[in-house]
């Protein structure tokens, strides 16, 4: 009785080889001046994010981002960012969706 795998066996080996002796990969180096616009414009015109917003609140009053929730104040989308400062008071502020701005 002859095994299935004997018979593979030569092909594996085979196909091992040829992995071998393939030239390697080379790395690739991007030129990236043609692009006109900074990279950092590209990501303003797409808003802020949620993790952006606790990041600005954060560097600006330090301490701890206790919640973040997306409310609508004065026809403009916003996040609401809840925190606790390194005092332990707990503040509320306003971070626009799109310009990243900072209102109380």
């Amino acid at each position: 009785m002859k095994f299935p795998g004997v018979w593979l066996s030569p092909y594996l080996a085979a196909a091992v080889l040829a992995g071998l002796m393939a030239p390697p990969l080379q790395a690739r180096t991007v030129d990236y001046s043609g692009i006109k616009e900074p990279l950092f414009t590209l990501v303003q015109q797409s808003g802020v994010s949620r993790s952006e917003a606790a990041e600005i609140v954060k560097r600006r009053y330090g301490g701890k981002i206790l919640a973040i929730s997306v409310v609508k104040r004065d026809g403009r989308r916003m996040y609401r960012v809840k925190g606790l400062s390194d005092q332990s008071q707990v503040y509320v502020v306003y971070v626009d969706k799109k310009t990243g701005r900072i209102s109380s």
